[in-house]
């Protein structure tokens, strides 16, 4: 912003809203988001790593599947403990990387390394699940 938005930003901000015409009122509300927005890009953002594509090359087929608030909250509890690690932006990049479409591939392939034994366990106690929140 140049010094002369600022300080009409300032007199603006000085004056009781009531006092203000319509015209100012909206000069002061376009200059506060210009300041916002000036604000904003100041501010030191994570860097991303360069690793994978930002706009996806496929298309893929939508498959319906549903998730219980049980499951959900195991997602979201597990993305926020995540996406607070060095780790996770050193590898990964950014916060749209932790989707829940992302965890459920992710899981995908944990899945398709566990053993037959681990795999049945692990359907079975999906199942308890199910079965506790059709309750």
């Amino acid at each position: 912003m140049t010094n002369e938005e600022l300080t009409l930003l300032a007199e603006l901000k000085a004056k009781p809203t009531r006092d203000l015409k319509p015209a100012e009122k909206a000069k002061l509300k376009s200059l506060e988001r210009l300041a916002k927005k000036e604000e904003k890009a100041a501010e030191p953002k994570p860097t991303r790593n360069e690793t994978f594509g930002v706009t996806p090359t496929t298309k893929l087929a939508a498959v319906p599947f549903r998730i219980s608030n049980e499951e959900k909250s195991i997602m979201t509890d597990a993305a926020k403990r995540i996406a607070g690690t060095e780790l996770f932006y050193d590898r990964l990049g950014g916060k749209d990387d932790l989707s829940n479409n992302t965890q459920m591939r992710a899981a995908l392939r944990a899945y398709e390394k566990l053993s037959d034994e681990e795999k049945v366990e692990a359907i079975r106690e999906a199942k308890l699940s199910m079965a506790r929140s059709q309750r």
